[in-house]
């Protein structure tokens, strides 16, 4: 009784990490489609932000498990995040692609009148 207890338990565990797994490639992808959309992208350039885009949501997903939501910690943790994401893309695009690359993933936002 105690293994088939603990194995649903593991199970319930495991198919929770996937669906976060899942989730945060729906994400990055969406965020690459909409980058190449306003930018013309290399293969490899999708290969490197989709590698860097990760990396930065599984951070995220860290950050937002271990703080409680709305704390000046919080806070602090996303910006320390968004500021390595934004030093990798400098790192792998140099200055002036990746400031494109931030530019092209921004929403456009409509002004109210």
């Amino acid at each position: 009784m105690k293994k088939v207890i603990l194995f649903l338990v593991f199970s319930l565990v495991l198919s929770g990490s996937l669906f976060a797994q899942k989730n945060i490639e729906k994400k990055v992808n969406t965020y690459v489609e909409t980058v190449a959309s306003k930018i013309t992208l290399s293969s490899k350039e999708k290969e490197t932000l989709k590698t860097l885009k990760v990396a930065q949501m599984q951070s995220a997903f860290e950050i937002n498990k271990k703080y409680e939501k709305g704390t000046p910690e919080l806070k602090e943790q996303r910006k320390a995040s968004n500021k390595d994401f934004s030093k990798a893309l400098i790192k792998a695009f140099g200055k002036e692609r990746a400031q494109e690359i931030k530019k092209a993933s921004k929403k456009n936002k409509k002004k109210k009148e």
